[in-house]
């Protein structure tokens, strides 16, 4: 069984950054600055700037030369593309790789949903991170590497979304629930059956993002 991954200073400052944001502790229109964070977080500059420079990659942080690191909006209609683009990648990577589903890679994914089955008490990142992992790893049967790429990206997209309304109707990044156990993909999968398959996929993507 896979230990999890140990969290580096460039992810703590990554996460709590990032936190801030979700939390509104930092409104979009803020400018971040090395300094500043080095100083908030108690950390040496270099995990600040490889914290910043990932944020970038990830898309919830511009760079502007000579000012600063602001954050980059969000719209409604953002939201609904994101959905939508997953919805585009995961279903055709899944009818591409439909028949290439091997009995390691099946122990791979069941392996996977075990893991995250086995937390009972977890932050909202973690439960993400177990979703996408899942997800990535479904993807990745087909080994497209620009497909796997692009999914990569509208997930940590979602990440960002799904906690700031888990932060706006609980006012806690902390849950009480599993994560996502996904049986039911991975069943329809061990049993052949496509069409379910599918389905259940749908679903589950849909399904994340039903906030009260």
């Amino acid at each position: 069984m896979t230990k999890p991954k140990k969290k580096t200073l460039t992810d703590k400052v990554h996460d709590g950054i990032l936190e801030m944001i979700i939390q509104s502790a930092a409104p979009e229109d803020i400018v971040f600055n090395e300094s500043r964070l080095v100083e908030t977080f108690g950390v040496s500059k270099a995990p600040v700037r490889e914290a910043l420079v990932r944020l970038c990659s990830e898309g919830v942080l511009d760079i502007i030369p000579r000012y600063g690191y602001v954050v980059v909006r969000l719209t409604e209609k953002d939201e609904k593309d994101v959905v939508s683009m997953r919805l585009t990648l995961e279903t055709e990577a899944l009818q591409s790789n439909f028949a290439q589903f091997s009995q390691c890679h099946l122990d791979r994914l069941r392996e996977q949903i075990e893991r995250s089955c086995a937390v009972s008490d977890m932050s909202i990142w973690q439960m993400l991170n177990f979703n996408e992992e899942f997800h990535l790893l479904l993807a990745a049967c087909g080994e497209n590497k620009i497909l796997n790429r692009f999914l990569k990206e509208v997930l940590q997209i979602q990440k960002r979304i799904y906690a700031r309304h888990w932060w706006r109707d609980q006012k806690t990044l902390d849950t009480k629930a599993n994560a996502v156990p996904h049986m039911k993909i991975y069943e329809a999968l061990c049993n052949r059956e496509l069409k379910q398959c599918m389905e259940a996929l749908r679903q589950d993507i849909a399904g994340e993002w039903h906030f009260s």
